[in-house]
């Protein structure tokens, strides 16, 4: 994804494609490099998209499991 001026939110799939593909591309950063910790926004922006565009949440979903609120 082209840094123009890194959305906080992927608003469409083209974003979402640029995105995925630039993490492709860092995958193997040290953490806590520009790299790095270009990646962990990369992750982070990609993951609430796909929370919004497929409606679940699984860090959610899995709390819930835990609790024993889902069966």
């Amino acid at each position: 994804m082209a840094h123009m001026r890194d959305p906080l939110q992927l608003r469409d799939n083209l974003q979402y494609c640029a995105a995925l593909d630039e993490l492709y591309d860092l995958l193997f950063a040290d953490p806590g490099t520009p790299a790095g910790l270009r990646c962990d926004e990369l992750v982070r922006l990609i993951e609430d998209y796909e929370v919004r565009r497929d409606g679940h949440d699984d860090d959610r979903m899995k709390r819930e499991l835990a609790a024993g609120h889902l069966r």
